[in-house]
This record gives structure tokens, sequence and C-alpha cells, in this order.
């Protein structure tokens, strides 16, 4: 039987094309499996990489902090319009809230709900927004022919447990850096059961010119709305002279002065029996007329008949207090950090162009700031006289100056990446106790250390009845006065020696009472009940004694009987603690050489329009003051993220004053053309060196060819 043949060619071709389409199949199976998976997984598991250098689009450890604390649930009820409605300026805003939104979800794993809700689709909504504080955007938009407003919502509301409650009723943050500046501290609201509570005293400055005549205090922080969410303040001036109550913490001095021997046995008891006391210290007040006339109005700091002296009283703390007035003539110290928006931080004066007036930043060194850098590298240069270097007088310098802003507190964390401290307006000396050589002497059992510091081109002296810069007239005339003025600033830094002066201490430990040894001070009313016993038993002794004739009266008396003297009845003060000689546990004093920078005044920007000064960074600091002082650290994170200065800084700035700004100059214009001539030379360089090599590798493999045929 005849069998046909097999086209065995055509049937393996046909095997491997069915095999090839199956296998085909299976992989595209298998891709789409995996790549479910990795889409299941990168739903729930989610990975970022931030590569700036700032961390510009990461949570800080303040937000990560306290989700990780929730022991509830926290609800944040978003009420949102559509985004796809929203204007085009606002819809960039609305991702940065929806991604941080969705940061916080998935940080909280389960203990963070958000719930979203669209307030013009439902009236009930609507209502609750209402109800609640959220309030709507009313948004313009229009055509050539029309204009309408359209309502657009954009709220959230924060539910911790079911009870305390915090509403943000509009936000628009432009990038996640603004959207954690604003939920954060919401959150950390909600979280706060108890303020921490803040005790107070203060004595109003003088009131000149236009302010209001009971003077200028210190309330406009402490008044704050969002200080008020987090800490009480409470006011513990007591004519009576109370001791103040044991669950106290923290007690503020605000230019403490007339002080009287009872006031300060209050606070010795209080830092004796383990309170922290932060003093706002001033050696003059100097009252700001017009034209800047500052004006030396009267100060003593012990009251009058007073037999302890509060400098005395500190100094048995291990505080060194010297009123002196501190002047620091180094331009990094007195210039401020943006020379053009905030002219006015210091004194600026008026000057007259093609635009108009504007104000141009002056040199007055009384008014300054610690800067955050080690002066000792500074030290050749303080050591130069005529143009020389007094190798020995440097190596003194490079041993005995120090960092501006030494102390690693998280106080200090914001300052430092600004490279400067607060702005001090007439600052003193408040340094720690020494002995001969300049070694420390701190009483035993207690620790101290200096938080900031000046320049060492830094001038002291007791405070003159005037420290007017610029005098009176037309603005010719005053600056001829401002001339004057800085010459004299400038002899006396020739002729003295160069010094940094402390302008913060911190002092902890068991204080001993600087009254032991003595009777205590009594209060008020116990001076008073005393003298209604002196009085009553001085008419006791008038009356006639038994068997004695009282004396003739007259018969016919005229009038009312006579009032009973005011002080026969006083009330009994109620008793008192007995005086703690030896503190049980450890006490705290903060001492600031200056108050100016918390007054009204300087805070508020009362003297922005005749060219400062004006406190800038007064609120920063105060806030993240309370925070350090309360040893709370769950916005410090937050509250120290600064943008990093991406500033070229070609030359160092001056460090020594009356430098001659043309050699600042040419440095420059010097480095300046470098650069530039490092920016067309370097990239020739470097593709002429690419060229060199990718030539000597094609020789060399061509010489190898050749010989590999030989």
């Amino acid at each position: 039987m005849h069998r046909p043949p097999v086209n065995l060619s055509s049937s393996s071709a046909c095997y491997r094309q069915r095999g090839g389409a199956l296998a085909m199949t299976l992989h595209c199976v298998l891709l789409a499996c995996v790549l479910g998976q990795i889409v299941f997984l990168a739903s729930r598991h989610r990975v970022r990489w931030d590569l700036t250098s700032d961390g510009l689009y990461s949570l800080t450890d303040s937000t990560r902090g306290l989700i990780g604390k929730l022991d509830k649930q926290l609800l944040i009820e978003a009420y949102f319009s559509p985004q796809e409605k929203l204007p085009v300026s606002y819809r960039d805003t609305r991702t940065v809230l929806d991604n941080f939104l969705d940061e916080l979800v998935q940080l909280g794993k389960g203990r963070v709900v958000l719930q979203r809700f669209d307030p013009n689709s439902d009236k009930v909504i609507t209502e609750r927004c209402q109800r609640i504080g959220v309030k709507p955007l009313e948004l313009r938009s229009g055509t050539s022919s029309s204009i309408s407003v359209d309502r657009h919502w954009q709220g959230l509301r924060f539910v911790y447990g079911g009870g305390k409650q915090k509403v943000l009723e509009q936000l628009a943050p432009q990038s996640s850096f603004q959207a954690e500046a604003l939920l954060t501290p919401a959150i950390k609201e909600v979280l706060t059961t108890e303020k921490h509570k803040f005790g107070y005293m203060e004595w109003q400055a003088t009131a000149v010119g236009q302010q209001q005549p009971g003077g200028i205090g210190w309330n406009a922080l402490r008044a704050h709305p969002d200080l008020l969410k987090r800490f009480e303040f409470q006011n513990y001036k007591d004519e009576d002279g109370a001791l103040l109550p044991p669950d106290l913490q923290t007690l503020f001095l605000y230019r403490p002065k007339d002080l009287t021997d009872r006031q300060k046995y209050v606070l010795d008891q209080f830092v004796v029996r383990g309170g922290t006391l932060v003093v706002f210290a001033d050696a003059a007040e100097y009252a700001i007329g017009p034209n800047r006339a500052f004006t030396k109005m009267p100060l003593a700091l012990d009251a009058a008949g007073s037999e302890k002296k509060l400098l005395d009283q500190l100094l048995s703390y291990g505080i060194d207090w010297k009123p002196k007035v501190l002047a620091d003539l180094s331009p990094d110290a007195y210039t401020p950090k943006d020379r053009f928006q905030g002219a006015q931080e210091y004194l600026s004066l008026p000057q007259n162009n093609g635009f108009g007036t504007m104000y141009q930043v002056v040199p007055y060194p009384y008014f300054f700031h610690a800067v955050a850098r080690d002066w000792s590298t500074a030290a050749d240069k303080f050591a130069e006289n005529e143009g020389k270097v007094d190798d020995a007088l440097a190596a003194q310098f490079r041993k005995n100056f120090v960092a501006g802003m030494p102390s690693d507190e998280f106080l200090f964390k914001t300052f430092k990446q600004i490279g400067r401290g607060p702005g001090f307006y007439w600052p003193t000396w408040v340094g720690l106790r020494q002995k001969a050589g300049e070694v420390l002497d701190l009483p035993e059992g207690i620790t101290g250390k200096v938080l900031l510091w000046s320049s060492p081109a830094t001038l002291a002296e007791d405070p003159p009845q005037s420290l007017d810069p610029l005098g009176q007239g037309d603005m010719q005339r005053r600056n001829e006065q401002f001339g004057k003025f800085q010459q004299k600033l400038a002899e006396r830094y020739k002729a003295e020696p160069r010094r940094q002066a402390p302008l913060m201490v911190d002092v902890r430990g068991r204080f001993s009472s600087y009254f032991a040894g003595g009777e205590r001070p009594k209060r008020v009313s116990e001076l008073k009940e005393e003298e209604a016993k002196k009085a009553a038993d001085a008419k006791a002794a008038d009356q006639p004694k038994e068997g004695e004739k009282p004396q003739d009266t007259p018969k016919d008396v005229v009038g009312p009987e006579a009032p009973k003297p005011a002080d026969a009845e006083v009330a009994k003060a109620p008793p008192e603690a007995d005086m703690l000689k030896q503190g049980d546990k450890p006490g705290r004093i903060v001492v600031m050489g200056d108050s100016d920078f918390l007054r009204d005044d300087f805070v508020q920007g009362t003297y922005v329009q005749a060219g400062g000064p004006m406190s800038r960074f007064g609120m920063m600091f105060f806030t993240q003051m309370l925070d350090w002082l309360a040893e709370d650290r769950d916005l410090v994170a937050l509250q120290s993220r600064m943008p990093v200065d991406r500033t070229l800084t070609f030359v160092e700035a001056a460090g020594t004053p009356n430098a001659d700004p043309r050699q600042a100059e040419q440095a420059l214009a010097s480095k300046t053309r470098w650069v530039r001539g490092l920016n067309i030379v370097l990239p020739a360089v470097l593709l002429a060196l690419f060229g060199f090599v990718v030539m000597a590798i094609r020789r060399a493999q061509k010489r190898s060819f050749l010989e590999s045929l030989n």
C-alpha cells in the first residue's frame, strides 16, 4: 500500500507556530498578573523620594510625631467643591490639599479617616457648613459679555475622638509646605487636652507722642489667637505680695523696675521651690520721640527704701547682670536680614531719589542681633592694626572668642538656619558670675551657660541720657548729625579693647534663698494688720484703768461720733508658708538682655512709616520660647523648617566696622569675572579632553587590529 509522503517540515512549522502563540499568550497573562500585583501593592504601600535639599515635599517630624501619638480616631471632614469646577488658579491648591490629606491617611494607618462632602450638591451639607463655621469662597468669573459670582468650598474640620474639634473655614495652600504649616498646628490643637500655664508680671513703658496714655505694655504677643489656643497667660502682679501658687511652672518678668523687698522675696521663693523665672531685662528705658529722639526715662530696679538689691540677688544665683547699654559695631550684627523689605527692622533714614522717598538702612549699633558665626575664625581681622596683624593678639582672640549662638537648644534651630538671632534694641549685659581670671564662679549645685553672644566689636557704657543719632532739622542736617554720631563711636572703638558681651543666660539647679539668715519681708496686708493692732493698743492705753475716774467730758457734744480708723478693722492676713531656705527640687532662671523686642509698639510696627525700629522676629522667637520652656517638641520641626538659601556668596561679609566697601566691591568683581571665565573655559576644556580621550582609545584599537593582522 502506497502512503503519501508526510511533509515534516510543514508540520513542524505549524507546531512551532502554535507553541509560540501559546507562549506569547502565557507571557502576556503572566505580565498582566504581575502588573496587577504591582498596582495592588502600590495602592497600599507607598514609597516616595524627595530629592530636594530642604525636603520641600516631605512631611516633617512634627506631623509624623503628632499622627504617631493618636490613640483615638482623627476624623477629617473635607468640604470641597469638585476640582474640575474650580477656577484654574485654585485647582493647584486642591491638588496640594488632596496630596497632603492622602499622606495623612496613609501615615495614620487607620487612625486617620477622611470624609469628603460637596456642599453645592446637598442643602443639608451646606447648612452644616454654616453651622460649624466653614465659609464659601465667593469667586468671580466672567466673559466678554457677562460676570458671575460662583460659590466654591474648600474648608476642613478636624474631630478627635468624637469630641474636640477644629475648623479651618477657608484654605488655599500653594505648596505642601504651606499646607503642613496650616494643618499640623490644627491637629496639635485638637490633641491638646490641657493648656500650659504661664504667669507674668510687667511694668509698662512710658508712652510719648501719639501713644496711649496708659503706657506701652507687652500684651500683643500674649493675646495672639494662635498662642491662646495652646497656652494660658495670667497676671500675677499682686499688690499685696502673696506667694505664687505651687502649680505655676513659669513666670515672665517684663522689664522689672521699682521692685520692693517683698516682691524680690516672692521671686526668690518661686525659684527656690523649683519654678522657672524668665526675665526680659533692660538697663534703661528710652522713649521714642519724633525724629527718633531716643531719650532716657527714669528707671530704677529697686524701690525706694529697699534693703535688698536686685543685682545682688541675681548674683547670688550665679547671674551677673551689669546695667550697661551695649553697642555692636560689626556690620554683620546691625544689618537686617533683608536690607530692602526689612529696612525698618532696626533704623533707616529717608532718602529722596527719582522714585520718591525711600528708606535706606543706616548703622545704629545700639540695635543689633547675635550672629550665628564662630567669631574665633575672624581673630586676625580683629587683631589687625594699620594693615598689620598682631599675631600674639590674634592667638589670644582665637582662644577667647566664641560663637554668637553656641547653644544646640531647639529654641535656636530656626535662627541658626537664617544666620542670626532676634533683633535687640538697647540691650544690656547679662552673663554668668565669674571670679578673677574670668573663671566661672557659680554656686554649688548650679549649672549655667550663655546662650547668645554679641560680636567682639561691642562697646559697653552706662546708659547716657540721650542716644539720639539724628537730631533735629532738615534731612541734610540730620545726615550731618548722624555722621558725627558714627564718628564718636568709631573713636571709642579704636580706644577700647575687643570683647564679646553675653546677651542671654540659662541657670539651673537647686537654688539657695537669697533671704536665708534673715526675716522674710512681710506682705502689705500683714503690715496693715500690724499698724491696726498698734492703733488698737494705743487706743486701749488711753482708756482709764479699773478704779480710775475718767476725765470730765463736755456735756454738750455737737455733731456725729467720730469715725473709727480704717486700719482698725483690717482683716487678718491668711497664714503663709515658711521660708524655704534651700531648694528641694531644681529651679531655673533665664535672663535676656532686652525686653523691647517683645514690646507692643515694636512688634506691631508702630514706627515702620518713620523708618523703624520694628521687631520682625520677636513673634517667632517668643512662640518657640514657649515651646522650649514647656519642653513641647511637637511643632519644633515645623517651626524650624526654613527654605534653603541657595544664594552664591562669592565674598565674605566684613567682620570689622569701618571696613572700606570699595575693597569688597573689587573683590566681588574679581571673583565674578573669574567665575564667568571659568564657565566659558571649563566646558571647552572638558570637551577637548573628552575628544582627546576618544581619539586615544580609537588609535589604540586601530593599532591592536593592525597588529592582529600581521
